[in-house]
């Protein structure tokens, strides 16, 4: 009853400070591909400072020889897990009331990726663009989706690395401290008693209220969807879906010929996932990166034969995303669906 409540006055909200369909269908081409490029330039000048360091004669080399087979794999279970949380976005637009075909959501969601490469993959929030335009959705709703995806992640992740965290005692502290954060992070955007009046205050200034009620709406819409039941569903789709990335690095790890366990390339990829979302760097790049070579070091495993595994994960994940979700956003741009109150 109360959560029916509160997604009653997050929609009041939502209806008061909603853009216009007009707004959101200004939406471009060119704005996706321009954020793309300056984020792919960043990674490539970080990326090529990397292999000069190294010796990119010898990661080419190891790339070249990295099998087909073990590459289709990756690229299999990258795609599974993508699916996974597709669905799980299905899952949340249902339970928050929203009347949207599976195939539709998955593909809003994949279009999303186009800008993952932003702080906190805030920019994924395009996605609720295309659901405006096609079905309606509020954006604040979706925005409040998202946020819910980004703590389900961090939850799912934390779980599969406490599986491996005995296995590195000297980065335990490091682990704990991160746990810490985002479980303060799911706890505050359950605590409506202290965001709202907050947000309520500064509701009271002219320059401050429309961005202070979109906030307010966009974290009671989160807030919706924190019950037991939808938490322990998305924490399940959640785990799944970043346990194919874990055991993706393990597959190129073994490819590469590199010396790690399952177990040990779970918590390589769960930590510096961890610590490259904290960072709330774009795309985590950097980050993530660091915190790879850096328990690949601690294993035993030089940053010279590392960097290929590292490079190779992440142009399976992040790159190979952002490269998927211009596809998708292409797409739905093109191919608007007439709703029935559009129709003529």
């Amino acid at each position: 009853m109360m959560s029916r409540e509160l997604g009653s006055e997050a929609d009041s909200l939502s209806a008061a400070n909603e853009e216009s369909p007009e707004r959101g269908q200004s939406f471009s081409y060119s704005r996706i591909i321009r954020s793309v490029l300056i984020f792919s330039f960043v990674g490539i000048a970080l990326y090529g400072v990397c292999a000069i360091a190294s010796d990119y004669r010898s990661i080419i080399a190891a790339l070249a020889r990295f099998p087909l087979d073990s590459l289709a794999t990756v690229l299999f279970l990258v795609a599974f897990g993508w699916i996974l949380r597709g669905f799980r976005f299905h899952y949340y637009l249902r339970k928050s009331g929203q009347d949207v075909p599976l195939v539709y959501s998955v593909s809003a969601f994949l279009a999303g990726f186009a800008l993952t490469g932003t702080p906190g993959k805030i920019g994924e929030a395009m996605k609720g663009v295309f659901l405006k335009r096609d079905y309606n959705v509020r954006v604040t709703k979706v925005v409040g989706i998202l946020v819910v995806e980004r703590l389900m992640d961090l939850f799912g992740v934390l779980l599969l690395g406490s599986l491996s965290l005995l296995l590195f005692k000297g980065w335990i502290g490091l682990f704990l401290v991160c746990a810490v954060l985002v479980i303060a992070a799911g706890m505050f955007l359950c605590m409506e008693v202290i965001y709202r009046p907050v947000l309520s205050w500064l509701a009271g200034f002219r320059l401050l209220a429309w961005p202070a009620n979109r906030v307010l709406s966009a974290l009671l819409s989160g807030k919706e969807l924190m019950t037991v039941k939808i938490f322990m569903v998305g924490l399940v789709l959640s785990t799944l879906a970043w346990a194919m990335e874990s055991v993706s690095l393990y597959v190129i790890m073994k490819g590469l010929g590199l010396g790690a366990t399952l177990l040990e390339a779970n918590f390589t990829y769960c930590f510096s996932t961890l610590v490259g979302a904290l960072s709330m760097a774009p795309g985590g790049i950097g980050g993530t990166e660091a915190g790879m070579i850096g328990l690949m070091t601690y294993m035993g495993i030089s940053y010279a034969d590392g960097l290929p595994a590292v490079l190779l994960i992440r142009i399976c994940t992040l790159w190979l995303a952002i490269f998927t979700g211009l596809i998708f956003s292409i797409y739905l741009m093109a191919f608007p669906k007439t709703r029935p109150d559009q129709a003529h």
